[in-house]
């Protein structure tokens, strides 16, 4: 699998998540990708319930 098939896979699980704060975490108020680098801010049960939801999509493709 090609890292373009990798990413276009993340992306659709973004998309397809019911939570919409997944999509909205990675994204700015334009639907832009947020700015790469940038810390994922955990300060609420919301957000950890949302980024334990994206380190599951992404965990198929990490490379150990």
């Amino acid at each position: 699998m090609t890292d373009k098939e990798i990413l276009q896979k993340i992306e659709q699980s973004v998309k397809d998540s019911e939570n919409w704060e997944v999509y909205h975490h990675l994204t700015d108020n334009l639907g832009s990708p947020a700015e790469p680098g940038k810390p994922f801010s955990v300060q609420t049960l919301r957000s950890l319930n949302v980024l334990t939801e994206l380190l599951d999509i992404v965990r198929p493709y990490i490379k150990r």
